[in-house]
């Protein structure tokens, strides 16, 4: 996506600050509770048509509109804006210090007028584009091919003439198209091949950790998953470190929600904030004390993503809630976006999750479970939370801010509305002739910055 579409701002690859994209400059005033964006005149979609605020400005709205559910209108909520030709003034009800971060993400990233309109169809997605690169063609079950757009404002930085994106049914099949030359650059790689990966080519394989978290979510509307002493025994039964082992490579275990990445928020929480540790005992003692009978009752379901990675993930699951709890539980997968389905609509009781950081800071992990936010899916609604994230934002002291947040997770946790299981790892293969490619938390690219050099595989 953001090859395709550029938003207001972009990251550097080294730091994952903002730096200037479509917009050339801007500022914030009012404690950050107003930002004035300028763009750069020689800011044009891959038509050559000129980018405008206005552009911007019908985009951010769509996104607003709660008749599209964007998941990510809340970045948006209650701000108003003005615009000039080239010129964008947002205004927030509250504190929007990170706001040029955000910026930087895909969801703020304007849409064209023709696709917003409906005259380009959304099979044709970056046919016309804003980044430095523009949809050359698509083949279904191949690939996509990008090719460098030749309006984007830094188009005589960008080096690469095409870029192809493979679609593969597996990691295996992306490793062996690396190992062929065939590709360049694989963000994923099995687990079990790592080991040899390492030995055989230790200048193309890179481990970094990322800013994410796979965790499980409980539907608290479910007549069963509602009671928080179930909840709990379900909490207290799983043992991290063993499904690390399980698991292998690409994943450290995850002691609270917010991955333990910020220095700043990190010292905040110190050793307050974190995920009851694993306990069988306790977690036979909570079981007691819900309304749920194993013996008696039909057994919980268990929903995940089809891979053969999150199989693993809950035949584990599976195997410890009835060795150490003696309760059954159905496993169910189902293709992505059905899954996805199911999960939005609460169509579920226990279900497998991860989310990836949008920007460095915890409230890219607590705001989700705000109870109107459309990534909440878990049923649960607290004003208390919500109160807690509210202060948060309109805090002007950054240590109370993040004490503020601490509390939140720590109310998040306590009420096991969900149980995170590890923080992310990428496992990535780069060849070594492609420069440019800069590990980061976020898995960042540049893409008008990468290159290639006359080196060959490893």
């Amino acid at each position: 996506m953001s090859a395709l579409f550029e938003g207001l701002t972009r990251l550097d690859a080294l730091t994952l600050q903002p730096i200037p994209g479509l917009a050339e400059s801007w500022e914030s005033s009012r404690q950050s509770r107003r930002w004035v964006f300028h763009l750069r005149k020689e800011a044009k979609w891959s038509n050559g048509r000129t980018i405008t605020a206005d552009d911007i400005l019908q985009s951010w709205r769509r996104l607003q509109n709660p008749s599209t559910g964007a998941p990510y209108a809340s970045w948006l909520n209650d701000a108003a804006f003005t615009a000039s030709e080239s010129t964008l003034q947002i205004d927030f009800p509250h504190s929007a210090w990170n706001f040029a971060e955000q910026c930087a993400w895909p969801a703020l990233a304007p849409i064209p007028s023709e696709l917003r309109e409906g005259q380009v169809s959304a099979l044709a997605f970056g046919a016309i584009a804003s980044g430095p690169y523009r949809l050359a063609f698509r083949r279904l079950r191949d690939r996509v091919r990008l090719e460098r757009n030749p309006h984007y404002w830094n188009t005589t930085s960008t080096q690469i003439a095409s870029i192809d994106f493979f679609t593969v049914e597996s990691d295996t099949t992306a490793l062996n198209l690396f190992l062929a030359g065939e590709v360049d650059y694989s963000p994923r790689v099995p687990p079990l091949a790592v080991s040899a990966l390492k030995a055989k080519h230790p200048n193309s394989f890179a481990t970094t950790p990322q800013f994410a978290t796979c965790f499980l979510r409980f539907q608290t509307q479910d007549s069963t998953l509602k009671d928080p002493f179930l909840r709990q025994a379900l909490s207290l039964a799983i043992d991290p470190i063993a499904l690390i082992q399980v698991l292998g490579a690409g994943c450290r275990p995850a002691s609270r929600f917010v991955p333990p990445d910020l220095h700043d928020y990190d010292a905040s929480c110190g050793l307050k904030t974190k995920r009851q540790t694993f306990d069988p005992e306790a977690a036979l003692v909570a079981l007691k004390q819900s309304n749920y009978r194993p013996e008696e009752a039909q057994p919980l379901a268990f929903l995940f993503p089809s891979s053969p990675r999150n199989r693993i993930l809950a035949e584990f699951l599976q195997d410890q809630w009835r060795r150490n709890l003696g309760v059954e539980v159905k496993l169910a997968n189902q293709e992505w976006k059905t899954f996805l389905t199911a999960q939005r609509g609460l169509e579920y009781q226990i279900s497998r999750s991860s989310w990836v950081g949008d920007y460095l800071a915890p409230e890219t992990f607590l705001d989700i479970f705000q109870s109107q936010n459309g990534n909440n899916r878990t049923g649960w609604q607290s004003q208390a939370f919500d109160q807690l994230l509210q202060l948060a934002r309109d805090a002007t002291d950054s240590q109370m801010r993040l004490d503020l947040l601490t509390q939140a997770e720590d109310l998040l946790l306590q009420e096991h509305i969900i149980l995170p299981l590890y923080h992310d790892e990428s496992l990535e293969l780069i060849s070594p002739r492609l420069k440019g490619m800069h590990q980061n938390l976020r898995g960042w690219i540049d893409w008008s910055a990468l290159h290639f050099s006359e080196a060959s595989h490893d």
